[in-house]
């Protein structure tokens, strides 16, 4: 944007400087008739010092602009400037100087009647302003939109960078939390776990005593059994309390990886092959809808799972009633059931249909990323 305004501006400033200067000059070209007509000077000479005075007090001449000027008759007699005029007087031009007055009635005579013939003919005023490049003006324009730009890409750049610095401490405040408190249901398993061995290393004893004296057993079997009852009781809570503990790892283990995940920045080379291929699908599959995580699946996939999983979608995209569904997903959060289906044997790719909209395409992966992938389709 800059280089184009630069070049629009110079363009509008030239044609700005043209029409004012050629009104002014229409105004000043002839501003002592009288002399002319009394043959005093000449017509030209008098163009030319009007001229000559009036660019002289031009400012915007010492900024670089360069004015053409040149003055004709109708006739296409040459006035201005003095380089390209033709012979206008027929007299000996030794004996008459412009400059100063003529030395005789005849010669104030002879120029008073040309002066007065040009005059009749009516003059042609042409005024071409040109404005070079590097000079003080143009580098002026030049630089005043480089300031201006420059200011906006770093306001810019200072907005994009406050929110990346929000979004990164949001990121890092959660997975605190998470770490937390996967560490505090770790050890409070770890707890468990130690009284579940104790409970039963009791049991055992319990158990061996009662071998060994079995006299002593018929007086304390009730008492004995009963003891055992409660024990086994406990460690059957242990059992639920320690399963619900593992489950609650598990998913703060999951939660933990898909709040590391989402801080992972895909590299420009990853960006650019993820926006490859999902430009290449939506041309080629107009009836499916791939989700991002489905590409990157894609991406991920080694050898000749790439071309299986493409001739699957390529199937899906043709009729999605003769595929055959392995089983279905269903979302904890009351999402549609989504259907799995598998391709070259370890290829999982996951997929539903959305009533009056394109089939969607929401995970592609295989048997060793399937946990990941299931968990993901649970959060749907």
């Amino acid at each position: 944007m800059p280089p184009l305004l630069y070049i629009l501006s110079l363009q509008g400033l030239e044609t700005l400087f043209e029409k004012k200067w050629t009104a002014e000059l229409q105004g000043v070209l002839i501003s002592d008739s009288r002399s002319l007509l009394q043959g005093r000077i000449g017509i030209q000479d008098e163009i030319q010092q009007n001229i000559d005075r009036h660019l002289a007090s031009l400012f915007a001449l010492k900024w670089g602009v360069l004015p053409e000027i040149a003055v004709k008759t109708r006739t296409g007699s040459w006035l201005y400037p003095p380089s390209s005029q033709e012979a206008l007087y027929p007299f000996d031009s030794d004996a008459l100087h412009f400059e100063k007055p003529p030395a005789g009635p005849t010669e104030m005579i002879q120029v008073a009647q040309k002066n007065l013939e040009v005059m009749n003919q009516g003059l042609e005023l042409s005024v071409i302003v040109q404005i070079p490049r590097n000079t003080l003006l143009a580098n002026s324009v030049l630089a005043f939109y480089i300031v201006v730009f420059a200011s906006l890409l770093y306001r810019a750049y200072r907005v994009s960078a406050r929110e990346a610095q929000q979004l990164s401490l949001r990121n890092q405040q959660a997975l605190e939390a998470a770490t937390s408190k996967l560490t505090a249901t770790q050890q409070h398993l770890m707890d468990v776990t130690d009284t579940q061995k104790l409970q039963q290393d009791e049991i055992d004893r319990l158990q061996g005593e009662l071998g060994l004296a079995s006299d002593r057993v018929r007086a304390t079997e009730d008492e004995a059994l009963t003891e055992m009852e409660k024990l086994e009781k406990s460690l059957h809570e242990n059992i639920a309390l320690k399963e619900k503990l593992e489950d609650e790892v598990t998913r703060l283990a999951k939660e933990l990886e898909r709040i590391e995940s989402s801080q992972k920045v895909p590299t420009k080379k990853q960006r650019k092959q993820i926006n490859s291929i999902t430009k290449r699908f939506k041309t080629l599959y107009k009836n499916l809808e791939i989700q991002p995580r489905a590409v990157e699946g894609f991406l991920n996939l080694q050898g000749d799972l790439q071309l299986r999983a493409e001739e699957f979608i390529h199937n899906i995209n043709e009729n999605t009633n003769q595929l055959s569904v392995k089983r279905k997903v269903f979302s904890k959060k009351g999402a549609g059931p989504a259907f799995e289906c598998e391709f070259g044997y370890r290829g999982r790719i996951y997929w539903r249909r959305d009533p009056g909209k394109k089939t969607q395409i929401l995970v592609i992966g295989t048997k060793n990323s399937q946990t990941k992938d299931l968990a993901y389709l649970e959060s749907l």
